[in-house]
């Protein structure tokens, strides 16, 4: 890892461009939709909280005397909810160049604390999956979307590329934690499908990557939680904002997995280990697999 210094990354013009941004009322998803808007690009901006994003994007439209941003309310683990800003994003903007995959929450308790004194007693629950349901599945619901959406529109005349897909993960995806199970799974699930689409999808002139940051001081996260780690561990949100945007464009990045902790950006590298022994009886799986569900002939 080497330390990355936020003005020395050359990002990618975008002005013209127009973005589909999940999670937008706060935290990554309001400060890039901003940064957005401020290079010149088009915002589409989605949450569950529709409030603050029409205020933010009325404040962004008066600054540039015209339409920059339009605010749709979303629950993102509803697909109709999505399509519908889309549509609506399509009909004032005319297309959509990028989607970002970032609406998250972080760990909910899945099942009820164990408690020998009443577990007798007590009916077996069901689990609780809202991480997986708003972390996973809502991310999943925009990258399906994302994904028919290019295959239907054509390139863009200025980067060549259908379309840009930018998920917002977490290094949570690379290892375990024991407090949060839930989490943990959600953003490995997320990172194995950006590597697995990625590849697919490379071949269409469509790029997928994603943003794995450690802890940020962001409003899923409360204040005095936040206070226990110094600057040196928080990752700074400008940082991971202008990293979101260094794939887009001209960029032909896909596939990566950038990963931030304080100041410092990597590539989180692929586990490889044992791949070798296993990669003829996969490439033969992927290959049988792509065939029967009809991805290839």
């Amino acid at each position: 890892m080497s330390e990355h210094q936020t003005s020395n990354t050359k990002l990618p013009v975008i002005e013209g461009d127009v973005a589909f941004v999940t999670g937008a009322a706060a935290g990554f998803g309001l400060a890039l939709s901003k940064e957005l808007v401020s290079r010149g690009a088009s915002v589409i901006m989605l949450d569950i909280n529709e409030e603050v994003c029409k205020k933010v994007a009325s404040e962004l439209n008066e600054k540039a005397g015209k339409t920059v941003a339009i605010a749709v309310k979303a629950d993102t683990t509803r697909f109709e909810d999505q399509l519908a800003a889309y549509e609506l994003g399509k009909e004032t903007f005319g297309r959509v160049d990028y989607f970002f995959a970032n609406a998250g929450i972080a760990e909910y308790p899945w099942l009820p604390p164990f408690d020998p004194s009443t577990s007798s007693s007590r009916p077996i629950a069901p689990p609780t999956l809202k991480t997986l349901e708003i972390n996973l599945i809502g991310q999943l619901n925009t990258s399906s979307l994302a994904f028919q959406v290019f295959e239907r529109q054509p390139p863009n005349a200025r980067t060549g590329f259908r379309g840009k897909l930018v998920m917002t993960a977490s290094v949570y995806g690379y290892w375990p934690c024991k407090s949060m199970p839930m989490y943990t799974a959600s953003k490995a699930g997320m990172v194995n499908f950006m590597r697995s689409a990625a590849g697919y999808y490379g071949e269409k002139g469509v790029t997928i990557n994603l943003i794995a940051p450690n802890m940020s001081a962001t409003s899923i996260v409360p204040p005095d939680f936040v206070a226990l780690f110094g600057d040196d561990m928080l990752c700074p949100v400008e940082l991971i904002v202008e990293q979101m945007i260094s794939v887009l464009g001209s960029s032909k990045d896909n596939g990566r997995a950038i990963s931030i902790m304080g100041k410092e950006v990597w590539d989180h590298p692929l586990d490889m280990f044992m791949f070798e022994k296993n990669k003829p009886g996969m490439d033969m799986i992927e290959a049988e697999v792509g065939k029967r569900i009809g991805l290839w002939a």
